[in-house]
């Protein structure tokens, strides 16, 4: 285990990054990103142990041989096919022994001292046939506090090692030092071009060059298991254990520890900072899209309302209609000579009425046009606004979704057909204008024309009567005649005056009928439009809502991402002044 640090200033840092990896933990653990907790608990665990030293190259390139040949035995599978599959931690111990930790990962204990202080990692080789091991390889270099780079001489720097270099050092920004092995392959002459090739595309990639040190491994692990000093020498292993072991003192060990994960958390911090700040500005462009939406529906609710008043225009033309062709009929037939002549030809006044009012284009018939008509035209839209609200929500909320958050696809449109409650109170409602019945207002008018015939009748004869008797006895009687008279102009009065009466109640009543069923149909339609743009909006403004939660919780995030990134730089610029 890694000593107790020898300086109070050491201590108090180690201790605060603990207390930070903690923290950023629990801010991991509550944001929901299980694998970025998981490695920040691996790193909170890490700290105490010794420095890990990861081993890490493309498959091939004589990593597990290099290990073999500090240990001075063959404790690692080597060759020229992929032997590495696991992470391999080897540390120090009595004897040597391995232990399955899980599926992707074994330790090991070697009695060589320089692992009392050093944990050296062997890892599966990148850029292998088995796509796993380079997975399982990054998905462990987050741990690594110094990374041991091995390229093969014989094809060094490749485009593999390239895009995992720029993972290790530019990402994770990792203490790197490159070994270029297998030099016994090539000449001295070949060594210096190769080690300046590495330099100068490093150097392009990351801005200055790094340390490179050339070596055989095959020849390091000959010379250990033979005891040939010369081909020990000549290996340059030693050159190799005189930096890992020597070079990187106690201090510099510290320093790595606690910068290592500092530097993790800096990366992790700004690359999260990048996606909560998109998430807000996702969260305000829905907001946004939401209210624009709403603000159609609105709109389309006027529109509606509007075109939904045409139809009062055209129920007002029916009724008008039908008071025309009743001034019509009273004109035409509830007249003396008409009366006279209807008598004597023995039709029937009503079914007149009835066929002449109510036989063309009939009111309560024309009023049920209307009323289909009207149901028509809110049917179309009501579907026509279900579908807007159906694209909106796949089209502008779903593809910012997940693709797997099934909450946001709406496949029903919810759409309100004709038979629907309020459909059928409408046309039931409709139905209860029983005044404009035909057979009813003919028998009305009958009534009229014949109590007005009856008292003409009466008074008439009672005036002819009295210049009958006048004229009988040749009296002349001027009061008589008067009074003759007056009957007889009352006698002719009564019907105009009693078809005028009915004449200005009808009207009264179908104007008042006219009033009451134009009220009814934009009252119940606007209930129809009002109940589907509220069942519209509702449904749309749960995303908006939703968004608005999302949005305060996400800065509440971005709030403790800072004060996090903020307490992870002051500690690297502490350890970086000590």
């Amino acid at each position: 285990m890694l000593e107790v640090a020898k300086s109070p200033e050491k201590q108090d840092n180690i201790q605060y990054v603990v207390d930070l990896l903690d923290d950023a933990k629990k801010f991991f653990y509550r944001i929901g990103d299980v694998g970025i907790e998981k490695k920040v608990s691996e790193m909170a665990e890490q700290i105490s142990e010794p420095l890990y030293l990861v081993v890490a190259g493309e498959y091939n390139s004589g990593k597990s041989t290099f290990v073999n040949a500090l240990c001075g035995k063959r404790i690692l599978r080597d060759g020229p096919t992929p032997s590495t599959n696991k992470i391999t931690l080897l540390t120090y111990g009595d004897d040597v022994s391995s232990d399955e930790v899980d599926d992707h990962q074994c330790r090991m204990t070697y009695p060589l001292e320089a692992l009392k202080d050093l944990t050296i990692v062997d890892t599966p080789g990148t850029n292998s046939i088995i796509a796993e091991h380079q997975l399982i390889t990054e998905g462990f270099i987050h741990r690594s506090e110094v990374v041991l780079f091995v390229t093969s001489a014989d094809h060094p720097f490749t485009e593999s090692e390239r895009v995992f270099l720029q993972l290790l050092k530019g990402k994770w920004d990792r203490k790197l030092l490159f070994v270029l092995n297998k030099i016994d392959l090539k000449t001295e002459e070949e060594q210096n071009e190769i080690v300046s090739f590495i330099e100068k595309n490093f150097y392009r990639l990351f801005g200055f060059e790094p340390k490179v040190i050339s070596m055989s491994s095959k020849d390091a692990f000959l010379a250990r298991t033979s005891g040939d000093a010369e081909l020990l020498q000549k290996s340059n292993i030693e050159k190799i254990e005189q930096f890992i072991f020597e070079k990187m003192d106690y201090e510099t060990k510290m320093d790595l520890k606690i910068l290592s994960p500092l530097k993790y958390l800096v990366n992790v911090f700004d690359g999260m900072n990048d996606v909560l700040t998109d998430k807000v500005s996702h969260c305000n462009s829905e907001i946004k899209s939401v209210e624009m939406f709403e603000k159609r529906l609105s709109n389309k609710k006027q529109d509606m309302t509007e075109y939904i008043n045409k139809y009062k225009t055209e129920t007002q033309s029916v009724f008008a209609r039908l008071k025309e062709k009743v001034d019509s009929f009273l004109n035409y037939h509830v007249n003396i000579r008409a009366i006279i002549t209807m008598k004597f030809a023995r039709e029937k006044f009503d079914d007149k009425f009835k066929r002449e009012v109510f036989g063309v284009a009939n009111p309560r018939t024309e009023l049920e046009r209307i009323v289909n008509d009207a149901l028509d035209y809110v049917d179309r839209n009501n579907e026509v606004l279900w579908d807007m609200a159906h694209d909106y929500i796949e089209s502008e909320i779903a593809l910012q979704r997940k693709p797997d958050d099934d909450s946001v696809v709406r496949k029903d449109r919810h759409f309100t057909n004709r038979g629907s409650d309020k459909h059928i109170n409408i046309r039931e409602y409709a139905k209860q204008f029983q005044e404009l019945d035909g057979e009813l207002e003919g028998a009305k008018v009958y009534r009229v024309v014949q109590s007005g015939f009856i008292n003409f009748v009466i008074l008439e004869g009672l005036a002819i009567g009295i210049v009958i008797g006048l004229s009988t006895f040749f009296i002349p009687n001027t009061l008589g005649i008067i009074v003759a008279s007056i009957l007889a102009g009352i006698g002719f009065s009564l019907l105009p005056l009693k078809r005028k009466k009915y004449r200005n109640e009808f009207m009264q009543r179908v104007d008042a009928i006219s009033e009451r069923f134009n009220n009814m149909l934009l009252f119940e339609f606007e209930k129809i439009i009002d109940r589907v743009l509220e069942d519209i909006g509702n449904r749309i403004s749960s995303y908006r809502d939703t968004r608005w939660s999302e949005r305060e919780e996400v800065n509440r995030q971005i709030t403790d991402l800072k004060v996090l990134s903020e307490r992870t730089k002051d500690l690297i610029r502490k350890s970086c002044s000590q």
